[in-house]
């Protein structure tokens, strides 16, 4: 019987965050005995990189340099040769660009077809920008396949980075629907100190300008005026919380608006909320979306990116246009007075476990890396 292959995942850092949650949940169903995974970080381990110890999984950082960093794909490219790495998975436009320039001169100079490149497209990745668009087309030029985890982003890749088409495989983020499900909300607010009692609104996502909290705020206010009882939460942190912090306070709400910060218990605070909203003004594919719908909550969310994926409009939440407060405000107080607020919840749950569950994920991936190794 052969080894098994060895597959780098190249990743920024192990924070926080959607992605790389996607990428411990890919790590942990990864069949050992097909492919040996190991993480390599480009700026530090980060967070959760606590949880590759438990997955049995080494963990290298190669820092790059700030701005362009020529050195840095020839470090890469020794740890790949000396790691005997047979597949390169890289995650997001830089790791993806010094990834694909280390894999192709590893090839060159050990005179092996190997490794190969497989990159996940996790975003959007700022279309609109014309000098990042060249750098990701020629990153792209040396990948054997780019996933893309919405069918939003396998446009961008090909009508806008001009991939070629047969090159690139939509495969979608995973959620575990066994730790993200329906909880107790009384525990839940407890756990998150919160009123056990009135209309809850959560919202767990970077506190970045992407995110469009601000106007979620502006949404609530107008919102909270015609609902005393209704009450916000917002989970996560970042480079917007003061601006955002003294706009609760400007709107005059700040005494049913609370910032609960990082926090690691994701799947036991949501069953807190009665709705889960996302208020974006760009979005890839939110894995926040699909874990709460996981947790049987009903989503308004802006129908912008990957959303519409999630949310099916009227049948498991609402969907609204961006950056506008009074849309969001009605789609808010539309889902408090829905007849079946619960049956829009279970929609979105058996949704979820359909098309999004980390077992298909997984599946897609290992097929995947098995046709670009010829295995």
């Amino acid at each position: 019987m052969s080894e098994p292959a060895r597959v780098a995942h190249l990743v920024l850092a192990l924070r926080v965050g959607g992605l790389e949650r996607v990428v411990l949940r890919l790590l942990e169903r990864t069949p050992r005995d097909r492919f040996q995974p190991v993480v390599c970080a480009l700026e530090e381990p980060g967070a959760l990189a606590s949880e590759l110890d438990r997955l049995g999984v080494p963990l290298t950082v190669i820092r790059r340099r700030p701005g362009l960093d020529p050195r840095l794909p020839v470090l890469l490219s020794r740890w790949m040769a000396r790691e005997r790495i047979d597949l390169v998975h890289t995650h997001n436009p830089n790791p993806h660009f010094y990834g694909a320039l280390a894999a192709a001169m590893t090839r060159a100079t050990r005179a092996r077809s190997t490794p190969r490149l497989v990159h996940t497209k996790h975003g959007r990745n700022t279309p609109g920008a014309a000098r990042k668009v060249l750098v990701n087309r020629l990153a792209s030029s040396l990948t054997d396949r780019v996933v893309a985890v919405s069918e939003d982003a396998r446009r961008v890749a090909i009508e806008v980075e001009g991939v070629t088409p047969s090159r690139v495989v939509t495969i979608l983020n995973g959620v575990d629907t066994e730790e993200f499900r329906p909880g107790d909300p009384t525990v839940a607010r407890s756990r998150l100190g919160l009123p056990h009692e009135g209309y809850h609104i959560g919202c767990v996502a970077r506190l970045s300008p992407e995110k469009d909290h601000a106007t979620l705020l502006s949404a609530f206010a107008a919102l909270h005026a015609r609902r005393p009882d209704a009450h916000l939460t917002l989970i996560g942190d970042g480079p917007e919380r003061h601006a955002l912090e003294a706009q609760t306070a400007s709107l005059g709400v700040g005494h049913a608006v609370t910032f609960a910060g990082m926090r690691s218990d994701i799947a036991e605070s949501l069953p807190a909320f009665d709705v889960f909203a996302l208020a974006s003004r760009t979005e890839g594919i939110s894995l926040t979306l699909a874990e709460a719908a996981a947790c049987g909550l009903p989503i308004v969310a802006t129908r912008v990116g990957g959303n519409p994926e999630i949310v099916r409009d009227q049948q498991t939440g609402l969907l609204v246009p961006a950056a506008d407060p009074a849309a969001l405000t009605a789609a808010l107080d539309a889902i408090a007075t829905h007849t079946d607020r619960a049956a829009l919840g279970h929609r979105g749950r058996a949704w979820v476990a359909e098309r999004f569950s980390a077992e298909r994920m997984a599946s897609a991936y290992t097929s995947l890396y098995a046709e670009v190794l010829g295995s």
